[in-house]
This record gives structure tokens, C-alpha cells and sequence, in this order.
């Protein structure tokens, strides 16, 4: 299922297509981010809410598509 990431009050959810909300994201929650192609990610909290693929940790841009 196909959505885009955004900003929900206190933390990251995601719009999905149909319109409904996913309800907020958790640390440690797993989707794919598109970046110049499709990329796994976990969610985790560092100071902010930030995406972790392998040891590669990156800023999150809401509004950017993702798959659940």
C-alpha cells in the first residue's frame, strides 16, 4: 500500500492513498522510503525523528512516498 509521510502533531504518519491515516509511527517501525529508488527504512527518535537503513541514518522530508 502506497502513502506519503507526514508530520501528525507529536510524530511521523502516514496519509495513505485512501486518505485514512496509519495512526502514528513507532520507533522501530519498518516501510520502504523512496529516494531515488525504493529503500527500506526503521523509524527511530535521535534528536528527532529520523530514518535508519543499515548503518545509514537520514533526515526525514515529509511529503516524500512510501510503501507499507
Amino acid at each position: 500500500m502506497f502513502g506519503f509521510l507526514i508530520f501528525n502533531g507529536e510524530r511521523p504518519d502516514i496519509a495513505l492513498e485512501n486518505g485514512t491515516l496509519c495512526g502514528g509511527l513507532h520507533c522501530g517501525d519498518c516501510f520502504q522510503y523512496y529516494d531515488e529508488g525504493w529503500t527500506d527504512v526503521r523509524l527511530e527518535y535521535m534528536d528527532g525523528w529520523i530514518l535508519v537503513h543499515g548503518q545509514v541514518y537520514q533526515e526525514i522530508v515529509y511529503g516524500t512516498q512510501v510503501k507499507i
